[in-house]
């Protein structure tokens, strides 16, 4: 404890999704580079914890749910830190961080500007800019310090433990693919149903790949799901993975393809090529820097990510993406 009370104490939110969090790793171990004395707390929702675990540039992981947990417990966390860093948008750590007397308050204002001590303001290209280049100009301008664009575009994930391979291992083996066998992975539903696309498309662009290259697509998610895929080109994972499984299933296959979500931030960290799918959202803003194929219809209204009170609730800009167009886009990499 006395070690820690001499180290400069960072306290790092980012309450989102998981692809959130993994977005937010570059700044984190650039952080670690810069402040190689700090410790680093980063405080995650429960959903992302397992991603992230074990990171060496992260000392600790602090959970919390709004939901479920008190005003109190987040304040009493916050005390003793000399640097808060608001990655996020939220408004709450922003207000506990200035009750607990955090002496330099780093955020987007967003509400909240009356709570933080070193105010960024909301740009419009902010909206249009890959979001660990948008993280990382908030961090430099809050802290005067320089994060290099380059060190952004690395993304960090925890590996899977040898239990986890293991049993993802025997998993695909059951399921019919033999080791070493190359494959495709892909996870065709998204938390979002304006970024889904059709699953009998994804079906057809499966049995074309098996088709014409002999490569199987191993299928994952989690949820609900009742689809016949085609039994001789699919892998059907559903349901019986964890994150650091699906880590090692995106790292060792041949390419990833998949809607804007999670699994392309793991394929980035992984260094695994991916092609994806954008509608509503903005590949500007979302897509990897490297090993990337964008297929998207170009329709006028897209994308709008939602923003400014978007209320779309037809996505036609995932119905015109047509299987031709996905399956141009795999060959490039399927070919090399």
């Amino acid at each position: 404890m006395n070690k820690i009370k001499n180290m400069k104490k960072i306290f790092v939110t980012k309450q989102g999704g998981i692809g959130d969090v993994i977005l937010a790793t570059p700044i984190l171990s650039e952080l670690k580079k810069i402040y190689s004395d700090s410790y680093i707390t980063f405080m995650i929702l429960p959903n992302a914890v397992d991603v992230v675990k074990g990171l060496p540039f992260i000392d600790e992981i602090f959970v919390y749910d709004k939901r479920k947990d008190s005003f109190f417990k987040l304040w009493n966390k916050m005390r003793g830190y000399d640097i808060a860093i608001y990655l996020d948008l939220t408004y709450r750590p922003a207000l506990i961080g200035s009750f607990a007397r955090i002496p330099l308050r780093i955020g987007i204002e967003h509400k909240r500007g009356f709570w933080l001590t070193k105010k960024i303001k909301w740009q419009e290209y902010m909206d249009h800019t890959y979001e660990p280049y948008v993280m990382g100009n908030v961090v430099s301008e809050g802290l005067g310090i320089t994060l290099p664009r380059n060190c952004l575009n690395q993304l960090y994930v925890a590996a899977a433990n040898q239990n986890d391979i293991t049993d993802l291992c025997n998993k695909m083996s059951d399921t019919g693919l033999l080791p070493g066998e190359k494959y495709v992975v892909s996870s065709p539903i998204t938390a979002f149903y304006l970024k889904d696309w059709s699953l009998d498309k994804w079906n057809m662009l499966y049995r074309r790949i098996y088709r014409n290259y002999g490569i199987k697509s191993v299928v994952f998610g989690n949820g609900n799901l009742s689809y016949q895929w085609d039994k001789e080109a699919v892998i059907d994972l559903w349901g019986m993975l964890n994150l650091r499984q699906v880590g090692e299933l995106i790292k060792n296959a041949s390419l990833l393809v998949n809607s804007c979500s999670m699994p392309i931030h793991i394929a980035a960290a992984m260094k695994t090529s991916c092609v994806i799918l954008y509608g509503y959202t903005d590949p500007k803003r979302w897509a990897p820097r490297q090993a990337c194929q964008i297929v998207q219809s170009n329709l006028s209204c897209s994308p709008c990510d939602g923003y400014h009170g978007s209320t779309c609730t037809d996505p036609r800009c995932m119905k015109k993406i047509a299987v031709d167009d996905v399956y141009d886009a795999c060959k490039k990499f399927l070919d090399a």
